[in-house]
Order: C-alpha cells, then structure tokens, then sequence
C-alpha cells in the first residue's frame, strides 16, 4: 500500500500534465457520460450545467470563458468547477499562472474529502513556497465566504428546491399521474423528471461529512512527526 508522501510525488507528476474537466467521486463512477443537463434544465442545478459549459469552452480554446463559466458553477457549490479553477490557476494553462489562487481553489475543492482533490491539494502545496502558502490562505479565506460549502452549498440547495416545488404539469392517464413538457424530451412524467434531478444533484452537492465540520488555514501534511517535504 503506498504511503500518503508516495501519492502526493504521484500526484505532483499528474498536476504537471494535468488534463480540466475534473469530476467528483460521484460523477466519476456513472456508467455513461450523459453528466450534463439541458438548457432548459439548469434551473435546477446551475452548478453542472455551467461546470459542462466551461469544459466545452475549455476544449475549444477559450480559457476565458470557460473560467468564467467554473467560477459561476463554483457558485453553486460545484466541486469538480472549483478544481478545474485550481489547477488552471496553478499550472498557468491558458491562463497566466497564479499558483496561490490555484491552491486557494484547490482547498475549496477539497472541502467534501474527495481523496483525489486532497491528493491534487497535497501535492500542490508540497510545490509552493512559505510565500505563497500565506497568500493562498489569505485568498482561500475571501474566496470561502461566497464560494465555501458554508455559504454556495445551501444556496444551491434552496435554488434547487425551490425549482422542483415549481414543477407544474397536466394530469393524464391513471389519477396521480402528472407530465410535463420539455424542449429536449418532450412530455415527461414529472416523478421520472425529479428523481433525474435527485440523482444530479446528490452529484452536485456531494455527500457531506455528519456534524459540524471547521476547515481550517491550509496546513502542510505532516507524516509521522516529519515535515511533509521530508522526501525520506
């Protein structure tokens, strides 16, 4: 079994080619690739929709746009959006290198305990000097009062509510059956609609730790007494 310092080296090495569009746990595990929502759908879960937006803007070579669009997805409570901002940001791809933003996002990102965002964390804080540890803290300490599970997770919950209690739609067929209709798919049982944006957002919002969790500043990993850039 490798050692936490082992994967923080394998993980540096993957920073340094590291290919956007990173996705959660959650995410990562679907069988297929529809991950996305429609247009017409992104009322519900915003996150996603823009997190898929900047990707594309990515892949046809506008950095801007695409950093534009994981910044709004991140807004939402996006994880995968707050570390495709992060590792842009820290390797300066497309973009100018500005690695204590990079890590600031990282942090975010790494707020749920997905192990490969804590890795990517590790290892970037592993590159960075004193310097730009302090300045990450002091930026991830701005960044965390909007972007932060604190303040976007309960925001994109009530939006995401607030959206599904909204849902209207004719009754047809059997008592109690109720569709709507959608520009993508047409005339949809509104029970088959919730339970696709139940299983989307649960990959947005992710699966908290119980109780109360404080993140603290950003803190190098220590391994058994020693300092993490101990390479022994």
């Amino acid at each position: 079994m490798e050692s936490r310092a082992t994967l923080r080296r394998a993980m540096i090495v993957a920073l340094s080619g590291c290919v956007v569009c990173a996705l959660p746990a959650g995410l990562r595990a679907q069988p297929d690739d529809r991950i996305g929502i429609q247009e017409e759908e992104s009322r519900f879960l915003p996150g996603i929709y823009f997190f898929h937006k900047g990707c594309e803007y990515y892949k046809r070579g506008q950095p801007a746009a695409a950093m534009q669009a994981w910044q709004i997805a991140a807004s939402w409570a996006m994880k995968g959006a707050q570390y495709d901002l992060g590792i842009v940001y820290f390797r300066g791809l497309d973009v100018a290198m500005d690695r204590p933003r990079g890590i600031a996002w990282l942090a975010l990102a790494a707020e749920r305990k997905d192990e490969g965002f804590e890795a990517s964390l590790a290892a970037a804080w592993d590159q960075a000097t004193p310097e730009e540890h302090d300045q990450a803290n002091a930026i991830w300490r701005d960044l965390k009062k909007y972007y932060g599970d604190a303040s976007a997770l309960p925001r994109a919950e009530r939006r995401y509510k607030l959206e599904v209690d909204n849902i209207t739609g004719s009754r047809v067929g059997m008592p109690g059956h109720v569709t709507v209709w959608t520009p993508t798919a047409g005339l949809i049982d509104v029970e088959l609609l919730k339970s696709d944006m139940r299983h989307r957002a649960d990959i947005n919002f992710g699966k908290l730790p119980s109780g109360t969790v404080n993140v603290g500043p950003l803190e190098p990993v220590v391994e058994d007494g020693k300092d993490s850039t101990d390479s022994n």
